[in-house]
């Protein structure tokens, strides 16, 4: 067993070092005009199960099973989906099983794109929450 907040740091440190310049956070762009908060999320596991869904903001709504706690834990971070941390002390099995993330589209007008590979299930709800539940 391992605790989600070692591992996250070793994550933080890879990811921050192996990203390209281009991709930074929804909160350091700027606006499109007319721009609303509407993204597609996707989820890849290594078994081979993908899928993915819409989510909209401006009015909770889209394919995401639950878009109200979605929404929610979006806007706690300003759409900055790097800063998710939703229950860091939350231990996890040692299973590697990696899930992969991504987030496209806008928030409050601004560019959103977000990818990240977690270590199992575990690891990603303790990050992110039930945002990647679809």
């Amino acid at each position: 067993m391992r605790t989600v907040k070692i591992v996250s740091a070793a994550a933080v440190f890879a990811l921050a070092t192996a990203l390209p310049p281009a991709v930074s956070p929804a909160s350091d762009r700027s606006p499109v005009p007319g721009g609303g908060s509407a993204l597609t999320l996707t989820l890849s596991v290594a078994d081979g199960t993908n899928s993915g869904v819409s989510l909209t903001c401006d009015r909770e709504g889209g394919s995401h099973p639950d878009p109200f706690t979605a929404c929610g834990l979006i806007r706690r971070v300003g759409g900055d989906l790097s800063k998710l941390a939703y229950d860091i002390d939350m231990i996890c099995p040692e299973e590697y099983l990696p899930h992969t993330v991504r987030a496209l589209g806008t928030w409050e007008g601004r560019p959103v794109w977000f990818g990240r590979t977690y270590d199992n299930r575990c690891e990603m709800t303790a990050l992110t929450g039930p945002l990647f539940h679809i």
